[in-house]
């Protein structure tokens, strides 16, 4: 079981783990209870499943999942079972009411009915465990009674931050039940203490998230036919507005004028109108043959390995990002980015080394795009910087025991934190 500090920190600290040499190999394997009741496979979930699959066998992942999600078998269970994660299921043998504002005394019934099922769900899978793991707000009201058993009973409640959302008004009331808050980036951590100062209060730790990249070739030959001798413009996400996707395409129509060879390659789930409305956009555009929407893609990385460049459109007047799990997969590929001055993006990408950090307009990002397609060596250099950059950074072989030490720290290590 895992230990805790009996005091916390004092304000504004951030924690380093540490571990004595041997410590780790030596050790039963930490036992990590995960509510995961996501049926998507974007950047938070890949980053969940990947971080928890690499930390195997010192750490032990036991899942959450709902039932009506796992029949389906979408793109998120078909990848936990490619990697034989441990799963449990929810007994939700219908779809259960959201919370939100009730609309009668019947829905809002409902919905405490629905909650205390999945709460009760969520304690008894936790009950053996020694640390319980909560990847967003959401997850934190299913976690109510999970947390406060582990709260008296000394173990470990962390909140990771993968998104920098603090708008949800059951927040102040999760604090006092978190042991351990966990932010991706330096600018992750002041942006979500200066929103909510109660977090400096309790343990916070920066770690980067694991990433690892396959760089071999798809073997799809559609593929190859597609991308193969041009200068690609990748984004891969959610195809939507607060992901900027409006700005690209309108800085994308302004360097297509200047270069005839570059395309602009959109990979993941787009909703219905906003596709329709892009799709009026590139017709008008006359850009039809070099604008290609892949939908979402479980091979989306060995796609990337055909970028000239990766363009990360979040703008922040509309979204703040906690990582940018896309803008390190191009890094390990030495592939530069453009992007605004969204979240941790400014943080990852180093401007004028790594990529550009553009002001948040079209004319911006194209003045940025078109820097990277007329100077070469710039481009190339930059490609380089990035490589070495995530190396240095990103990679399982830096990150890896940072994170075993923070799920397993011995007597020790707790002692001097």
């Amino acid at each position: 079981m895992a230990n805790v500090l009996k005091t916390p920190p004092r304000p504004g600290r951030v924690e380093e783990p540490r571990q004595t040499p041997g410590a780790i190999a030596n050790a039963l394997p930490c036992r990590v209870f995960i509510p995961f009741t996501t049926p998507f496979l974007y950047g938070m979930e890949r980053a969940v499943i990947e971080l928890f699959d690499a930390l195997r066998p010192n750490v032990e992942p036991y899942f959450l999942q709902g039932r009506l999600i796992f029949r389906d078998q979408p793109p998120v269970i078909r990848e936990m079972l490619s990697r034989r994660l441990s799963i449990s299921l929810l007994p939700d043998k219908h779809h259960w009411p959201r919370l939100s504002r009730p609309k009668s005394i019947r829905l809002l019934y409902e919905m405490i009915k629905a909650s205390l099922r999945v709460n009760i769900a969520i304690f008894k899978g936790a009950r053996r465990k020694d640390v319980l793991y909560v990847p967003g707000i959401s997850a934190a009201s299913s976690s109510l009674l999970a947390a406060l058993l582990y709260r008296v009973t000394g173990r470990r409640v962390i909140h990771h931050f993968h998104d920098l959302g603090t708008n949800n008004p059951l927040f102040p009331l999760w604090i006092p039940l978190v042991t351990d808050f966990v932010h991706n980036t330096e600018f992750g951590y002041e942006d979500i203490t200066r929103k909510l100062p109660a977090i400096k209060r309790k343990r916070n730790f920066i770690l980067p998230l694991i990433v690892e990249v396959d760089g071999q070739l798809p073997e799809d030959p559609e593929v190859c036919r597609v991308l193969q001798g041009k200068r690609n413009l990748f984004f891969i996400g959610q195809i939507s507005r607060h992901k900027g996707i409006d700005l690209l395409l309108e800085s994308f129509k302004m360097v297509a004028r200047q270069h005839a060879d570059v395309t602009l390659q959109l990979v993941g789930g787009c909703g219905d109108d906003f596709q329709r409305e892009l799709d009026r956009e590139i017709s008008l555009a006359g850009l039809g043959d070099r604008v290609r929407f892949w939908g979402f893609r479980e091979d989306a990385i060995q796609l990337l390995r055909y970028a000239y460049l990766y363009v990360h459109s979040s703008p922040p007047s509309r979204f703040h990002e906690s990582f940018g799990r896309s803008v390190v997969e191009a890094m390990a590929l030495g592939v530069p980015t453009a992007c605004f001055r969204s979240g941790a993006l400014q943080e990852i990408v180093v401007h004028e080394k790594t990529g550009l950090v553009c002001d948040e307009s079209a004319a911006s990002l194209a003045a940025a795009l078109n820097r990277f397609l007329t100077e070469i060596n710039f481009r190339n250099g930059s490609g380089g910087n990035a490589r070495r950059r995530y190396e240095e950074l990103y990679t399982a072989l830096v990150v890896r025991d940072r994170w075993i030490r923070f799920f397993k720290p011995t007597r020790e290590a707790i002692q001097q934190t």
